[in-house]
């Protein structure tokens, strides 16, 4: 069986949508538990609606505690042998479920999909292919990791329990994903990532990743250092955590360090910490474009060397802004 961990928290106008795609999913042998985190609107009423409708759906309630604490008590209280997270203003196609499991063997750990943030292309089933882009070991994952094609994201995956259970999710930090996307990996015997658009990925201007600068986004470096932490023991794979990291810290900073921000000189001491890491694999080093531009001069990288770097990227690969749906 499939548990289907649904966190909920104020999202009355999308959480219908999001349940009417679990309840239609061609693999039936699932249970749906929702997590209702303290909503003050009506999403509570929506999940008893589901929940009288349906049997398989279940309903806890608690106090706001944020998604990391709603995810690991629906880990906690779900009984499937087989785990999948779907954030609550999400959509994923009916055949999701049924997908996923045709790629989940016996030494299998995670199948990973694709998600896409344009509902017309999630609606689109003339794209529907499905190729193994992606097969691995742990060492092979990690590895592989700062080449992102592999995603931090809880959703769009199907986990074997007893992976989400060697790394709970932080509670109480931002960018829980990312500890748990990339320390689940250190436990795993094997990866498969298939190129199935199964995940619609809402963005919302009020998430996490679209709001203006605050202290919590600090909460970034406290997830990377747990992530040091977890890897210590893995001089081999270290490095290559380090790698991400700076690539991590790199797009952090620009997406909301600017000008004034009393925290530039912080961000510039842990990417240098980051930067060291890659070192211990001195092949790692030369390889990376973005430690060779740090290398060449850290004392802009940032301010100067990566922004150019970076617009002139852009440039050549034609690359503008996404535009989301609603």
């Amino acid at each position: 069986m499939i548990s289907v961990i649904v966190p909920v928290y104020n999202v009355e106008k999308y959480l219908e949508e999001c349940l009417d795609s679990i309840q239609r999913q061609s693999y039936v042998d699932i249970e749906v538990i929702l997590i209702n985190d303290g909503s003050t609107d009506n999403s509570k009423e929506i999940c008893e609606k589901y929940c009288k409708q349906d049997s398989r759906f279940l309903l806890t309630n608690q106090e706001n505690q944020g998604l990391s604490a709603a995810r690991n008590k629906g880990v906690e209280i779900s009984t499937g042998e087989y785990i999948v997270f779907v954030d609550s203003d999400d959509i994923i196609k009916t055949n999701y479920l049924e997908k996923l499991m045709q790629y989940m063997a016996e030494d299998v750990d995670i199948v990973e999909c694709i998600f896409t943030v344009k509902k017309m292309e999630f609606l689109d089933e003339n794209i529907e292919t499905t190729t193994i882009i992606f097969e691995g070991d742990s060492n092979k994952a990690v590895k592989f990791f700062p080449h992102h094609t592999l995603n931090v994201n809880a959703v769009t995956k199907l986990y074997r329990r007893e992976i989400v259970e060697a790394v709970p999710y932080i509670e109480g930090v931002f960018y829980e994903d990312v500890y748990s996307g990339i320390g689940m990996l250190k436990y795993i015997r094997k990866m498969i990532k298939i190129d199935y658009v199964g995940y619609y990925y809402r963005v919302r201007l009020g998430s996490i990743m679209h709001r203006e600068f605050s202290p919590k986004n600090l909460d970034i470096f406290t997830v990377c250092d747990k992530l040091i932490e977890l890897y210590a023991d893995r001089e081999d794979l270290l490095p290559y955590v380090g790698s991400f990291l700076v690539h991590l810290a790199t797009m952090h900073y620009h997406s909301y360090v600017k000008k004034g921000n009393p925290y530039r000189e912080f961000y510039n001491q842990k990417l240098a910490e980051y930067v060291t890491l890659t070192k211990k694999n001195p092949d790692l080093a030369r390889a990376s474009r973005l430690i060779k531009l740090y290398n060449f001069c850290p004392k802009y990288y940032n301010s100067i060397v990566f922004p150019v770097y970076y617009a002139i990227w852009k440039l050549k690969n034609g690359i503008k802004e996404v535009k989301v749906d609603e």
